[in-house]
């Protein structure tokens, strides 16, 4: 964009023979369609990008510099025309709509750009609070990419510096490895007894290196798991009915003989029982001699 203002700013005049005028080709206004639309929040961000704007310009300055009076040059009052022009515009395109109804009747965009900040910097005080508080209380999440996390972080880092606030690279590097996840201890641990200071740049690199090892390991784990489980998938299953071998009919060692089993009379074992018992063949003898 800025090779073609300056091809455009280097086009001498044209004239047109047949009536006699020229043509003069004007600057373009700067490209806003990149800045956000202000409508009363993010303010000093919105506040950088228009002034980097304008500077690319080379007409930023009309944001801190009023009207010349009538003692200056043609020329310094008619730059600074120019300049006022180009700010105002640029300004007004960014506003939101209540806004705009507010700064259109303003002339001169010093007015406007004073107006702003002083109404939207009041709460610097606040907001520095708000700030403070939400970087302190940021904490990492198991359930969150790790690089997500450390962008969070970075864009906390972005708000205290928005805010003047200025702390140490040892005190930011060291923060960020206590916010590390519970699951990495041992890591802190590790990174805590290391001799050498680390920037910030160093101990994201090594976190990020840290995790890709993790997601890796837990990777390899899963595909064991899956592997084993498909093997034991793939074993014959016993059948449900299948007839089981009977242990009792094999101990023929200890099985009775085969046949009938001998049946004995009642008369007969009192027989055996009474020839076989002494104080029975006795008695029988005491009982024969009284009956002779």
């Amino acid at each position: 964009m800025a090779d073609g203002v300056e091809i455009i700013n280097t086009l001498p005049e044209m004239s047109n023979g047949a009536s006699g005028t020229s043509t003069i080709f004007t600057k373009p206004f700067p490209d806003v369609s990149k800045i956000e639309v202000f409508s009363g929040q993010n303010f000093r961000r919105w506040q950088e990008q228009v002034s980097t704007l304008l500077d690319m310009y080379g007409v930023a300055y009309a944001l801190t510099t009023s009207k010349p009076d009538t003692s200056s040059s043609a020329k310094q009052i008619e730059d600074w025309i120019h300049t006022n022009k180009v700010c105002r515009h640029t300004m007004l395109s960014v506003l939101s709509n209540d806004l705009f109804d507010v700064y259109c009747s303003y002339k001169e965009a010093k007015e406007i750009w004073d107006s702003l900040i002083l109404k939207y910097t009041a709460e610097d005080v606040v907001r520095q609070r708000f700030v403070i508080g939400k970087y302190y209380c940021w904490e990492m999440i198991e359930d969150k990419d790790i690089k997500i996390q450390i962008n969070e972080y970075h864009k906390l880092l972005e708000d205290i510096k928005a805010e003047n606030i200025v702390l140490p690279d040892e005190f930011v590097s060291e923060l960020l490895i206590e916010k590390l996840l519970q699951s990495w201890t041992d890591y802190k641990q590790q990174l805590k007894h290391k001799h050498k200071q680390m920037s910030l740049p160093d101990v994201i690199t090594h976190i990020i290196i840290e995790d890709t090892n993790r997601k890796e390991c837990a990777a390899a784990r899963a595909k064991a798991l899956s592997a084993k489980a498909n093997m034991i998938e793939d074993r014959p299953a016993p059948k449900r009915y299948e007839k089981k071998p009977d242990h009792k009919k094999n101990k023929s060692n200890f099985s009775c003989p085969s046949g009938p089993k001998p049946t004995f009379k009642k008369e007969k074992l009192l027989c055996l029982w009474k020839a076989r018992s002494p104080c029975t063949s006795v008695q029988t003898q005491g009982e024969e001699r009284q009956s002779s």
